[in-house]
């Protein structure tokens, strides 16, 4: 069974994505500000993180750098702040999703369900390019046999750009294979994502098309 942390210091959602949760068949630990977060993340061993950004002691984006340095499950961003400055740092901190408030829990647990089946899926698909391979069944990549830490969401868009590659994709057909056609993210999110896995990577084998988008082609 699935454990989710859920750090909310609003009781009533708090409970809310707790009952929805647990009726989907997760097992759920509640977290009421920052420092309780960072306490029960470093206890329990969880397997997704629901966070919200403007907590009580510790906000979200301290807790989800401490989650980072030390391990990369997914994370989703819970928050009224939808404007996209906060979007961007949250996933310049390696954020996997980012859902704005009013939400609906429904619509949540399907978002947790999708994370869940993206990090682990049953297909098994490694691809090799420069000295990197990247195994798309365990959700890792490597570099000469050394892991490079990387997110669910880095995942899910380098797997897209080398579907398709040597096509050129948008960031909006980016976005709505990683996130989908429902999500309410600014396309610029797309940016920052290109740039961590670059940065990762170390390879020039995403590349820009200036005024259209990106796509993935290894040199010959």
């Amino acid at each position: 069974m699935y454990r989710i942390l859920v750090v909310e210091d609003e009781p009533n959602t708090n409970q809310v994505i707790c009952e929805f949760l647990k009726n989907a068949d997760y097992d759920v630990i509640a977290a009421y500000d920052g420092e309780e977060a960072v306490t029960r993340f470093y206890e329990t061993q969880c397997d997704l993180v629901i966070l919200d950004i403007m907590l009580p002691k510790k906000n979200g984006m301290e807790v989800l750098k401490e989650i980072r340095a030390f391990v990369n499950i997914p994370v989703i961003m819970l928050t009224a702040l939808g404007d996209e400055y906060t979007q961007i740092k949250s996933f310049d901190l390696q954020a996997d999703e980012y859902v704005t408030k009013p939400f609906s829990p429904v619509v949540l647990v399907k978002r947790v369900s999708a994370l869940l089946h993206r990090s682990r899926p049953i297909d098994k698909t490694t691809v090799c390019f420069d000295d990197i391979s990247a195994d798309f069944s365990a959700y890792t990549v490597t570099r000469n046999g050394k892991d490079i830490p990387m997110t669910t969401k880095e995942m899910d868009i380098l797997k897209v750009l080398i579907e398709h590659q040597g096509n050129v994709l948008s960031r909006t057909q980016i976005l709505d294979a990683a996130w989908g056609f429902d999500s309410d993210i600014s396309d610029r999110i797309v940016d920052t994502h290109i740039k961590n896995l670059r940065k990762k990577l170390n390879t020039d084998a995403i590349r820009t098309v200036k005024g259209i988008g990106y796509k993935f082609e290894v040199a010959k």
